[in-house]
């Protein structure tokens, strides 16, 4: 199971940037704006409110199975909304210099330029120790076609989870 495939997703943070995107407070916000804990429900159905269990086996498998584009915390930043709103964002930069598809943005998310000009923004879930010691590790990734890519087998991640008492972030 491919650990890094950062190499396979072409990194376009530096271009967002440019084009007016601000990842200061994360790739989606902030706390206090939605940006911590896009994941804590599928985490609370696990293992309960703050680790507290009892661990739920068949949410796990649910989770690990079943985890797919769809499933990544997102947004879209709509190009014909954002001439209303006067968002700041330069879509047409962008599209003058990535085709529409899939990419890296940094080590947190990927970014889909549609084919009509919006940005999709995907944050991917990660394990964050408990006590906020140690290293917070990806969950999924995505490849270039869109596909959730487990970073651990089924078996190290239900460890990492029940055991090791990670909280999926």
């Amino acid at each position: 199971m491919p650990k890094d495939i950062k190499h396979l997703v072409k990194d376009i943070e530096d271009i967002l940037l440019q084009a007016g995107l601000n990842f200061d407070d994360g790739l989606l916000g902030g706390v206090g704006s939605g940006g911590a804990g896009y994941y804590d429900h599928v985490n609370d159905n696990i293992y309960g409110f703050n680790q507290s269990g009892p661990w739920n086996e068949e949410e796990f498998s649910k989770f690990y199975d079943n985890f797919s584009k769809d499933d990544f915390a997102e947004f879209r930043y709509e190009k014909e909304v954002s001439k209303e709103n006067e968002d700041g964002i330069n879509y047409d930069m962008v599209a003058q210099m990535v085709r529409p598809g899939i990419y890296a943005v940094g080590n947190d998310g990927y970014a889909q330029i549609h084919d009509n000009g919006d940005i999709q923004i995907f944050s991917i879930p990660s394990l964050y120790p408990e006590g906020g010691k140690g290293e917070i590790l990806p969950a999924f990734k995505m490849d270039n076609s869109g596909n959730a890519v487990p970073q651990f087998s089924k078996d190290e991640m239900r460890t990492k989870l029940k055991d090791e008492k990670y909280y999926i972030i």
